[in-house]
């Protein structure tokens, strides 16, 4: 037990800690610098350069992970999870930037509480084998920290054996401790306590929040109520001679390409000004096309959609071979489009 740590990784956590923040901000640095130069018609060659750093970069905090001996840890395998998902849904360069830094910041916070509380509980191990703590009394605490790769222990009840204080000294987990560890006996058996600093705690909660941000800004983009810029289609619907506003063939028409885009995973779909969302109501009165009941011109119909450019055109070839399918489209594939937000009232 006093050799600390069975994975072998003894004086790794401060170094690579340093290592993969300073991957993380030069990472981030370079992708704001290239934004721009990646933006605009060859953005669709750079992205998928960007994209493979990003998860290259999830490779390399997994194969840490593993070093750490976390990778069955929950909490690191949901952060690192979310992280990989966030990358691969990005369909730009910015929201690549955006994933590395929301999610890899929060994954390499969730790694340095998770192997401070492993090695915290690695300490509590070697302090609950000695001999004097069954007959310690209520409320005796014991503190071990690490300054410079030392191990200081503060014992006022003097409740531990000079075998154990030994042990400790020895461990290579509290020598690897970022924090205090601070036990206390409670029915004879020792306790950890919570001793995160408040810095600690506030960058947590920032943490949370940025997370928390993060996936309100996706949920109202997919539902619509934010603005969406990724690559896309920009399709121009006109009717065929054979069809008439009059049969209302244009609106079922409408409604049916917008339904074949969504389930071919269309991230968001707007028609002429109007932003689709979940109540969005397509329609014609009279000569007129109505979208959320705002008129909309017809000749043509200007469709906008986000979502993979080559999966979305596959999908228009399927419905436009339909012998009941009425319009002619001209589909333009798009590196970048942006659709406005539907308003919230």
């Amino acid at each position: 037990m006093a050799g600390g740590n069975p994975r072998g990784v003894a004086g790794r956590m401060d170094p690579w800690l340093t290592a993969l923040i300073a991957v993380m901000v030069v990472n981030i640095i370079v992708l704001g610098m290239s934004a721009q130069r990646l933006r605009g018609p060859a953005g669709g060659r750079g992205l998928p350069a960007v994209r493979k750093g990003a998860e290259a970069l999830a490779d390399y905090y997994a194969a840490e992970i593993a070093q750490l001996g976390l990778e069955n840890n929950q909490a690191v395998r949901e952060a690192a999870a979310k992280y990989r998902y966030a990358v691969e849904q990005a369909l730009t360069v910015d929201e690549v930037a955006r994933a590395m830094s929301t999610y890899g910041r929060n994954l390499i916070d969730v790694i340095r509480r998770e192997n401070q509380l492993a090695l915290e509980r690695n300490v509590l191990g070697i302090i609950a084998q000695d001999p004097r703590i069954p007959e310690a009394p209520d409320g005796a605490a014991v503190i071990v920290r690490s300054e410079n790769g030392q191990v200081l222990i503060d014992d006022p009840a003097d409740i531990l054996t000079p075998e154990t204080e030994a042990n400790l000294k020895a461990s290579s987990a509290a020598r690897q401790l970022q924090e205090m560890v601070q036990v206390e006996v409670r029915g004879g058996k020792p306790k950890l306590l919570t001793t995160r600093s408040l810095p600690g705690q506030i960058q947590a909660l920032r943490q949370e929040i940025e997370a928390a941000r993060a996936a309100l800004q996706q949920a109202m983009q997919a539902g619509g109520y934010a603005e969406l810029t990724g690559p896309g289609l920009i399709i121009r619907a006109r009717q065929s001679q054979e069809q008439t506003l009059v049969d209302d063939v244009l609106s079922y028409d409408l409604r049916d390409m917008v339904n074949e885009l969504f389930a071919a995973g269309a991230r968001g779909i707007q028609i002429g000004s109007q932003r689709l969302v979940a109540t969005s109501s397509i329609r014609t009165a009279g000569s007129h096309l109505l979208v959320n009941h705002q008129r909309v011109p017809t000749e043509p119909v200007e469709i906008r959609v986000v979502g993979d450019p080559d999966v979305l055109a596959s999908a228009l070839d399927l419905i436009t071979h339909s012998p009941y399918f009425g319009l002619v489209l001209d589909v333009e594939k798009q590196n970048s489009i942006t659709l406005t937000a539907h308003p919230l009232e």
